[in-house]
């Protein structure tokens, strides 16, 4: 998987299919988590959550593991065009299966449409090294696409994401096929969820859990 060819591309793409609902429902619940003092993201890409974070609180040390140097670069573009050049943030350009986090230090976990690239097989082991990561009391603000619950939302949500699945597999070999629950994962690593929000009629939610 790499989204190296795409990353070019991908402001555009998703300004194209989702306005900025995504960037919406990335930050809805920035408002109300508590302030993060040692924050870890998984697959950031163009660095517009980072942006947002950095803004919100200036003095939170942030790490970004992300496997592509080429949204590495222009998530650190974004940053110093946003006037964040000295945001406290270092980035691991790293596979996220297979690089070790240090444990039990991060107070705020972030994973923002990046589970969803995932098999459940490969889900099984990814969530329990993110979250050997957190701190006792931490965070964990996730958020993705979902299959609405009925009637003809939910039909037109399964025809988005089959669209999606097969777009993105194609453009950057991505080894999942379908959506993933992770939220036995979440509750099995001793997460609790704490607040869900719903955006684009059901397609798009996000949840803040909590240690």
């Amino acid at each position: 998987m790499s989204f190296d060819l795409l990353a070019p591309h991908y402001r555009w793409l998703e300004a194209l299919c989702a306005g900025g609902q995504l960037q919406r429902c990335r930050t809805a619940l920035l408002p109300v988590i508590q302030p993060p003092q040692k924050v870890l993201i998984y697959g950031e890409g163009n660095g517009r959550f980072l942006t947002g974070l950095c803004r919100r609180f200036p003095a939170a040390e942030i790490t970004v593991v992300e496997a592509s140097s080429v949204m590495i670069s222009l998530a650190r573009t974004r940053l110093r065009r946003a006037g964040l050049a000295a945001a406290r943030v270092d980035f691991v350009h790293a596979d996220a299966l297979t690089w070790q986090p240090p444990a039990a230090v991060h107070d705020l976990i972030v994973t923002c449409f990046f589970l969803d690239c995932f098999r459940a097989d490969q889900l099984r082991s990814l969530v329990p090294l993110i979250a050997a990561a957190a701190a006792p009391h931490a965070q964990w603000l996730h958020a993705d696409f979902q299959i609405a619950a009925s009637g003809l939302r939910r039909f037109c949500s399964r025809i988005i994401i089959a669209f999606l699945y097969a777009f993105f597999r194609r453009a950057t070999k991505l080894a999942a096929h379908e959506l993933v629950d992770v939220s036995p994962h979440l509750t099995a690593a001793g997460f609790s969820r704490f607040e869900r929000r719903e955006f684009v009629w059901g397609l798009l939610f996000c949840e803040r859990w909590q240690r």
